[in-house]
């Protein structure tokens, strides 16, 4: 049984079956006119999506939630830039499948890197949380009586993490919680604009650990975008800049392609050798590697750091727990 297709490839076959009426159409008019009479019943609303958005250009916000949802709103911007949207549809949409599989095979990678060692972390301070109110209720005041009966004091590492309410415990394992959640949230972000075919908000690029994915991800969809205009038919300097506008990238000047960090020299070469159309298609591909390159090493450096603050929360308490005993056993 075959899957139901996605409301972005439901507008990428209307805008397709748009293409052939207008090859035989003198007007838009005319050809909405046959593809309304041609289309099966199932596909008129998916016509009359694509009717207003190439008439009456919309906002993000009037389209449909189950659209908002995809990579349509996106696709839409990039339409709209175009000259003749009605003749790109066709181009764009088609072009837009080859990167699916991509943004498919990122979305497997950002969920299965990451999701397996956060929830093992997070199930290992859950433990903790456990044996740590277990120790703090029922053996630390046992310990406490045994040790006021010898005229002595608990040592004072157990007295600091287990006294008082235990607030030492509570202020790591809110540090701890704080960055996991960060990290979790992070990727639930990038899943979610991967899908949605959308840039990060920029803050994210000052993130530590994260923030070279974030700005990896924005070069990706910048020639992404690029290349998508380009199949429209608008000149490659152009479509860098306006591919820019929809990432608010930083302009290097008037008259000049927008700076991208570690892409502006090569782009700004090609396009004085006047080579920009190749160097932009090289780029594509380049970026597109580049950022599950370093998405790979982000999961290394957040695993080796969230490992380094786990365990070193749970070897801090393990030491205050068993240190009674051995302290008890050397008083004697």
């Amino acid at each position: 049984m075959s899957s139901r297709p996605t409301p972005a490839e439901s507008l990428a076959s209307a805008a397709r079956q748009l293409n052939y009426a207008l090859d035989d159409s003198a007007t838009t008019d005319l050809a909405f006119q046959k593809l309304y009479a041609a289309g099966d019943p199932r596909q008129q609303p998916m016509f009359h999506q694509l009717e207003d958005l190439l008439r009456s250009p919309q906002s993000d916000e009037t389209v449909a939630k189950s659209l908002r949802l995809s990579s349509f709103p996106t696709l839409a911007w990039l339409l709209r830039q175009t000259a003749a949207p009605e003749r790109a549809a066709a181009a764009v949409f088609s072009e837009y499948s080859r990167y699916q599989s991509f943004s498919a095979a990122s979305l497997a990678v950002v969920w299965s890197e990451f999701t397996d060692f956060l929830v093992y972390l997070a199930a290992v301070l859950a433990i903790l949380i456990v044996v740590v109110s277990v120790y703090g209720i029922f053996v630390l005041p046992q310990f406490e009586s045994l040790y006021r009966g010898f005229d002595i004091n608990v040592p004072t590492l157990t007295s600091v993490l287990f006294g008082h309410g235990f607030p030492v415990f509570g202020l790591l394992l809110l540090v701890a919680a704080a960055v996991l959640g960060s990290v979790a949230w992070f990727v639930i972000q990038l899943r979610r604009q991967l899908r949605r075919y959308s840039p990060l908000p920029s803050a994210y690029g000052k993130v530590p650990l994260l923030g070279r994915v974030a700005k990896a991800y924005g070069e990706y969809l910048w020639l992404s975008y690029t290349g998508l205009l380009r199949t429209a038919g608008m000149p490659a300097e152009q479509a860098l800049r306006v591919a820019a506008s929809r990432l608010e990238l930083p302009h290097a000047g008037q008259g000049e392609i927008p700076a991208a960090p570690g892409l502006l020299s090569d782009l700004s070469t090609s396009a004085r050798l006047g080579k920009l159309d190749a160097e932009t298609q090289f780029q594509q591909e380049a970026t597109a590697d580049g950022f599950l390159n370093e998405l790979a090493r982000c999961r290394r450096r957040v695993r080796f750091v969230l490992t380094l603050i786990v365990y070193g929360i749970v070897a801090m308490f393990v030491s205050g727990m068993y240190l009674p005993i051995f302290s008890l056993g050397s008083a004697f």
